[in-house]
């Protein structure tokens, strides 16, 4: 899946751009709400060793809210991770370099949106 698709699908549905706050790392989009300006999504390209996997190739993730018992069913270390660089317990990391079907990402998107609110 690519970042464009997830990009894309943001603004349409929920007319939000990414945003760069990070002015020292310019490929971290964050997406937040409008009204409470409350993150609820976290683009970015990480190397694949920072999630345990076995190389060191450029990968994108989407971190993204996820309530605890759900993301203890979702993780499994390929597609969906403990958040990079988040809270835990709270956040997951999908790996979109990974066979994540599309209609999975975009329901996560939904899903950390309502709980941002």
């Amino acid at each position: 899946m690519k970042q464009s698709d997830v990009e894309g699908y943001i603004k349409e549905k929920f007319n939000v751009l990414g945003e760069q706050i990070f002015p020292k790392f310019p490929k971290i989009n964050v997406f937040r709400h409008k009204k409470n300006e409350k993150w609820f999504a976290l683009l970015m390209e990480i190397s694949a060793s920072k999630l345990g996997l076995k190389n060191d190739e450029m990968i994108e993730i989407l971190n993204l809210k996820c309530s605890p018992d759900l993301a203890m069913v979702l993780v499994d270390e390929q597609q969906i991770f403990k958040a990079y660089h988040m809270n835990k317990k709270h956040w997951i990391s999908v790996n979109l370099n990974s066979k994540i079907s599309q209609k999975t990402v975009f329901d996560l998107i939904d899903e950390s949106f309502t709980l941002s609110k």
